[in-house]
């Protein structure tokens, strides 16, 4: 914590604002509480959306 990626993300908003960009959304995997409690924290909220992929190459590379 040196407060970094909290001023990388406000200054990421502010740019967006600038640019006229009314809503900003990020994808994380529910799994990963600690970067979700981090945007929470900046005033993100958990949106009730469904997310939808296919995976078209495998991981085992």
């Amino acid at each position: 914590g040196q407060g970094i990626g909290r001023l990388m993300i406000l200054e990421a908003e502010q740019l967006l604002v600038e640019a006229g960009c009314p809503k900003i959304n990020l994808l994380v995997r529910t799994t990963n509480s600690e970067v979700i409690r981090f945007y929470e924290r900046l005033g993100y909220v958990i949106d009730d959306v469904i997310s939808l992929g296919k995976r078209l190459e495998s991981d085992e590379s």
